[in-house]
């Protein structure tokens, strides 16, 4: 069965040097109200109340959707493809002149622009390569995504090839969604953005019935915080001096009584084998080295992905997860937050030739990485770097 793999365009991205980087024009200053979603409903604006459950979804096992809290800020509307998620950009002082629908992408810490999918284009200031091309790194002076940014940085790059329902313009990395706490409103179809000290309390969201996943040292507003490469990847002979860890929600799982490192990806399409979880061998080993019987070899499903050097792809051996194998999210101070269910887990092979795109493979602690549908289906993420917190609703 294919898959839609997860992109890795930004090879240089993947390994931040100690500092961090900051493509977007990350200001402090609050950015202006945005046009309210429900005013202004188009085809991408959902305007339904929040479903009830009904006497079948209950007995079905269905839970009721979560409380979106009045407090998590200013909303825009959310375009979904697959299980992804989208907002539209406008690249104009000119409102409606020049839009593009932009990936919401926490798994990736630098954000981009395909030029070709916009008619006009957007015309950027100044390029360091050729603008053209993949790659070139590209001065905007317009970007409105909840209010203007200023100039901002966004490398080039070609995503003609995805089929997706929706026409994806770009990349929002979190080089944007690091500078407020942002929240994925998966009932409404609704993406929140709260300005710095105005999001809800952590009383109000624990009342709403949400629980605190600590990200502390790899997603944060304060780059200095990010824990130095070298505590994930202690391999003698890498290269890992000066370099932090990206800059990416990552959280405290365990699987079959492993506990792991895992990074919430929203670019991680994985409509076809919902919740995927893809690990490295440093988690595959200690799983079956634990607990042996939770996991099966399913060669038929083994994937081939994409990984950010041209015509370069990445075996990933499939297992198929023990039905009464939970995936635990663990909250601040170790205990079990929210239980959910994988259903294969992808060893993705280090390849010597990809060492420079990073990611999970090269570590050498037990690391994961989550399809979106663990959000979708979560139906609201709180995604807060100022706390370094995820907020998700207790199962």
């Amino acid at each position: 069965m294919a898959r839609i793999g997860r992109l890795c365009t930004l090879a240089a991205l993947v390994l931040a040097p100690a500092g961090g980087l900051c493509f977007g024009a990350c200001s402090d200053d609050a950015a202006p109200t945005p046009a309210d979603p429900d005013a202004e409903a188009g085809p991408t604006a959902r305007d339904a109340p929040a479903p009830d459950v009904t006497e079948e979804d209950a007995e079905a096992g269905k839970k009721p959707p979560p409380t979106i809290p009045s407090c998590i800020g200013d909303k825009v509307a959310m375009i979904r493809s697959g299980e992804r998620t989208y907002a539209a950009v406008d690249m104009a002082k000119d409102a409606g002149a020049i839009v593009g629908d932009f990936l919401l992408d926490f798994g990736s810490n630098g954000s981009t622009i395909d030029l070709e999918a916009f008619s006009p284009k957007p015309t950027p200031s100044f390029c360091n390569g050729d603008a053209a091309a993949p790659g070139a790194l590209c001065s905007f002076p317009d970007f409105y995504f909840f209010g203007p940014w200023g100039t901002v940085q966004l490398v080039t790059a070609d995503y003609s090839f995805l089929f997706n329902g929706v026409k994806q313009a770009g990349i929002i990395g979190t080089d944007f969604l690091s500078v407020y706490p942002f929240t994925l409103d998966y009932v409404n179809d609704r993406i929140w953005r709260a300005e710095k000290g105005k999001l809800c309390t952590d009383a109000q969201l624990l009342a709403a019935g949400y629980v605190p996943l600590p990200t502390g040292g790899f997603y944060t507003n304060d780059f200095s915080k990010l824990r130095p490469l070298s505590e994930v990847v202690t391999d003698p002979d890498a290269s890992t001096t000066g370099f932090s860890v990206p800059n990416i929600p990552t959280v405290p799982i365990s699987i079959a009584g492993v506990t792991a490192l895992a990074q919430f990806d929203t670019g991680y399409d994985d409509r076809l084998i919902r919740h995927s979880i893809n690990i490295n061998k440093a988690m595959l080993d200690k799983i079956l080295a634990t607990t042996p019987t939770a996991l099966d070899r399913r060669s038929g499903r083994d994937l081939y992905l994409t990984t950010c050097v041209p015509g370069l792809s990445q075996h990933a051996e499939a297992y198929v997860l023990n039905a009464s194998v939970p995936v635990n999210f663990l909250a601040e101070g170790g205990s079990v937050g929210r239980v959910d269910s994988g259903s294969v887990l992808f060893v993705k092979d280090r390849l010597p030739a990809a060492e420079k795109c990073g990611g999970i493979e090269t570590w050498t602690v037990p690391a994961a990485q989550l399809g979106a549908s663990f959000l979708v289906d979560a139906q609201a993420a709180v995604f807060d770097p100022i706390t370094s917190r995820v907020w998700l609703p207790k199962l």
